[in-house]
Parts: C-alpha cells; structure tokens; sequence
C-alpha cells in the first residue's frame, strides 16, 4: 500500500497545482458588486430629488407669485456634467486645480444667485422652514438625532 500512496500523493498535488493554476487564469464572474461605492443610477437619483423637491414645495405652501421664482431656483440646483475643459498640456498641477475650482466656483454662485432671488420672494415662516430644512445640522446624537429632538414616539 506504501509503494501506493507516494504516487497518488504526487499526482493529487499536481492535479490541486494545475487546477489552482487554471482557477488564477479564469475570467472573473460576470457578477455586479453588491456595493458600487458612490456611484448611484442616475434615474434613482433624479426620483429621490424629485421626491425632496416636491416635499420642499409642500412644507413652504408655494403660492402661485412664488412659482417662478421657484422653478429658477430648482432648475439651478440640477446638477449638469460639466463639459470637460480643453486640456493645456503646459499647465502645471496647482493652475489646473485652481481652473476646476473657478469652474465650480462659477456654479456655485449660479445656485447661490437663485436661491437668494428665491429666498427674497418668500414670507417670514416660509424663510423660516427653509432656514431650518437647509441650515446647519448641528450635533447629533448616538441615535443619529439632533441633540434636543423629541422621541421619535411621542
């Protein structure tokens, strides 16, 4: 039985060896990843603002006046791809940061310019439920409530 085994051991090791060797060169599954980071389907995304935009404009009781003030300043919170600038070669990596920052810049003041002129049309309560839905979120709490917030229940 030992004049046996020594062969079967050595062609059970080669056979393991070629079949991990095979396994390393199989392409990998066809399998999408559970977690794609932060990428999310652009569809989902448009919903979930649609659906937070549509709250807003509950919570504030939009009046009819305030109603075009309001599509100019949901129109500038649509994010647009941005068309990627003309590459100069010759520009270092600090002027380069710098020209996307002017580039981002440049939107932000875009949002910032529609929801002042937004904010000027609205009432007393209505800036306050805005300043308090858009404003700083403060502290939170190990229940990932903000400190002072009442039970969830009552």
């Amino acid at each position: 039985m030992t004049k046996l085994f020594k062969p079967l051991l050595v062609a059970g090791l080669l056979l393991l060896g070629s079949a991990a060797a095979y396994a390393d060169d199989a392409p990998a599954p066809a399998v999408a990843p559970a977690h794609k980071g932060w990428h999310m389907d652009p569809a989902k995304m448009e919903a979930m603002r649609a659906k937070h935009l549509q709250m807003l404009h509950d919570k504030l009781k939009i009046q009819p006046q305030q109603e075009a003030a309001w599509q100019t300043f949901t129109a500038s919170m649509k994010h647009e791809k941005m068309a990627k600038p003309a590459m100069d070669d010759k520009a270092t990596a600090p002027e380069r940061m710098e020209q996307m920052m002017q580039r981002h810049q440049a939107e932000m003041q875009k949002h910032l310019d529609a929801l002042k002129a937004f904010y000027a049309q609205l009432t007393p309560e209505q800036q306050k439920i805005m300043d308090h839905m858009h404003g700083p979120r403060g502290k939170m709490d190990h229940r990932g409530r903000p400190e002072g917030a009442p039970p969830a229940n009552g």
